[in-house]
Order: structure tokens, then sequence, then C-alpha cells
């Protein structure tokens, strides 16, 4: 090989490091091709999820998939803009929002997944005892009353703790509710979310220290409160009987909503179930299960 070919290939190798390696440490460091072919700094989108085969699309592509163990998805490495995002499992209804992401920022997403059939019991008022000469009421059907009844009565506490200037400050009511430091009131036809713990602990499905409006009805609803189980969604009991399902999370001009029960008279949430009564006829949807 003469000197002027090892001169050439000793140039072409030292171009090749030269426009390669940079590369290598800018893509490392989470920098992509703009549009305009300028560097750009990319960001990231976390789901908070807690079922396992739950798939993640973007733009109608499959980016990651939950797993037996590790169920919440972080995808990282996008290029700043808006994004269609789809959450989808066999069996549930699908989860869609447009979605923007920005540079060197990772948006909290929180998907509220529920089954496309939801399992509902009835609990039937009486016992099934053939041979008592009386109808005895069953056991949970009296328990669950007295929940209602409860609901109807303001609560008495034996001693105050830390929380309780906090609630009695708040009003708390039937259109005045909390959970987890999260504040939902009604104002008429509109439900309003207000996060009342430390600034640097503000959930991203709130995104504001001010109160942001969440729901609105043309029409008078009837009421109100947390979804089970959770402080990012709540239902509505709407004027035509009907339950629904909502997010709190409205950052991105979209919000999911669900019809969970066609009608119902009256219900109330006891921690991750749903009671309702259709008459005297009273029913129970676990969203635990």
């Amino acid at each position: 090989m003469t000197t002027r070919k090892q001169l050439m290939y000793m140039g072409l190798f030292f171009l090749i490091f030269v426009i390669v390696i940079p590369a290598i440490v800018l893509y490392s460091l989470g920098y992509r091709i703009g549009d305009n072919f300028g560097l750009v700094k990319t960001g990231g989108l976390y789901f908070v999820n807690d079922e396992s085969d739950v798939k993640v699309f973007l733009n109608d592509k499959l980016k990651k998939e939950s797993g037996f163990i590790e169920k919440d998805i972080l995808i990282q490495n996008l290029k700043p803009g808006n994004y269609h995002a789809e959450v989808k499992k066999e069996g549930y209804r699908l989860w869609e929002k447009w979605v923007k992401v920005s540079p060197e920022k990772v948006e909290v997403l929180y998907p509220l997944l529920i089954k496309e059939k939801l399992e509902i019991t009835e609990i039937p008022r009486y016992e099934n005892i053939a041979a008592a000469k009386k109808k005895k009421i069953n056991e949970e059907y009296a328990d669950v009353l007295k929940l209602f009844e409860k609901k109807k009565k303001p609560s008495k506490k034996p001693f105050f703790t830390w929380t309780d200037p906090e609630e009695k400050k708040l009003r708390l009511s039937e259109d005045r509710k909390l959970r987890d430091k999260v504040f939902l009131y009604r104002n008429n036809n509109n439900i309003y979310v207000r996060w009342i713990g430390k600034e640097e602990k503000l959930p991203f499905f709130i995104n504001s220290m001010k109160p942001k409006l969440i729901f609105t009805s043309e029409t008078p609803f009837r009421s109100f409160d947390f979804f089970p189980g959770r402080n990012d969604s709540f239902i509505v009991h709407l004027s035509d009987g009907s339950l629904l399902a909502c997010e709190i999370d409205n950052r991105f001009g979209n919000q999911n909503f669900y019809k969970i029960v066609k009608y119902c008279d009256r219900y109330i949430i006891d921690d991750e179930e749903l009671y309702y009564f259709i008459g005297s006829k009273l029913f129970v949807i676990d969203f635990g299960n």
C-alpha cells in the first residue's frame, strides 16, 4: 500500500471518528435531529399503571408493554411534539389522549382503565333459608345500608387528629370531597379540583396550585365522588341516573369519560367497591378485581 493510500485511509477514519463519535455522544445525551435538521433535546412519557399486559401505542406504533412485575411504563427519547397516545389491554376499554412532549421533561400520565364488561353482582336483601319461618335480612345488605345512613350524618370523631382543622376549613360535604390532598368541590353545574398539599408535591394530573375546572354540565347533575381506590379520577351521578367515570387530568385539553352504570337511584363508594340501588335492589361493582 502506497503512502498516499495510507494517508487517504487515515484521513477517512479520522473523518468518520470526528462525525460518528460526537453523534453517539449527543444521542446518548438525548439529542435528536429535529424537523429543521437542528439538534433538539428529547423528552419522555411515564404511564402510571397497575395492570400487566398493557400496551402503549404512540401515533399507532407499539412502543412498550407492561410486564407482570414492572407495570409502570416509561418511554424515553421522544422528539418534542404532539403524540396520539393509546393504552390498550384485552377486555378493557380504550384509553386515548393527545399529549405534548416537551424537551428535557417527562410527562406523567394516569390512564383510567375500565373493563369493557363490568362484573355487577346483586346483593340479595334477604338470606335464602328455606326452613326459616321469617325472612332474615342479609348481613352484607344491612352493612351497606349502614354505610348509606352514615353518609347522611356528619362524622363524629372521638379524638382530634392533625387533619381535623384542615377538614373543618374545607367544610367537607356531599359537594366538597377530599382524598390524599386532592380537593374536589362543586359550584352549580361545575366541578373544580384544587391541590391543598405542598407545591413541590403537586401531582402531574392537577399541575396547578389554583382551582381548576375539570367538569361542566349543561343540565344539573345529582352528585359526585372520587373513583373507587383512586384520587386522579371521579364519578358523577348524572340527572338521568347514570354514573360516569371521569379523569381529573385535562392538561392537554382532553379527558376520558366512561359510562359505568346505565341507571341507579343512589350510590356510595367504599374503598374499591361501588354500591348502588335501583329501587330496593342493591348491586356492587368491585374495581379492585
